[in-house]
């Protein structure tokens, strides 16, 4: 097989950037080979965009940002201090609006809650920031069909206060994230 001696790419293509195509042309063997020059060859590439890990982005997906209303919020160097893991409040069965942390306060960050059937017709699980209530679990009869633990993933902060957990009867919890 001849060697490659000459690859350009058309002038005014640009080479960088979403959806941009280069056209390769002029694959030309080598002259020591003694065999012709070949035609000239149309190529076209894609080139993606790369990010900042060296990866190219895929198709159709965005990066997750935080909105810049959170900018005010305090995120930790700490690896893992403030998203996926960090301390844990249990909350039991029966209980109202019991909030997550010492204090609780803005900017907490829950990262998911460990729900814990007593019985396969727990009661209701509901999330609330500070005065906002959001059902995580809705319970009730014959929800759950044994009584093994499950998790509710949720990766929020807190925008109105302190994290707070109300559950009914026959059911108890793990919140999990970073409390004040």
């Amino acid at each position: 097989m001849a060697a490659v001696t000459d690859v350009t790419i058309a002038a005014g293509i640009p080479t960088v950037g979403t959806g941009t195509v280069a056209t390769l042309s002029k694959f030309e063997k080598a002259a020591s080979s003694g065999s012709p020059a070949a035609s000239d060859v149309a190529l076209a590439v894609t080139v993606r965009d790369i990010n900042a890990n060296g990866q190219a982005t895929m198709a159709g997906s965005a990066p997750v940002v935080i909105a810049s209303n959170q900018s005010a919020v305090p995120i930790s160097s700490t690896p893992l201090t403030n998203f996926g893991a960090g301390e844990y409040e249990t909350v039991a069965a029966s209980q109202t609006a019991q909030a997550l942390g010492a204090t609780g306060a803005t900017g907490d960050y829950i990262s998911g809650i460990l729900v814990i059937p007593a019985t396969t017709s727990p009661g209701v699980v509901t999330l609330l920031d500070n005065a906002t209530s959001i059902p995580v679990f809705v319970g009730g009869a014959s929800s759950v069909s044994n009584l093994v633990p499950f998790f509710i993933p949720l990766g929020m902060i807190s925008v109105s206060g302190a994290w707070k957990i109300t559950t009914g009867a026959n059911v108890s919890c793990i919140g999990i994230g970073n409390f004040t």
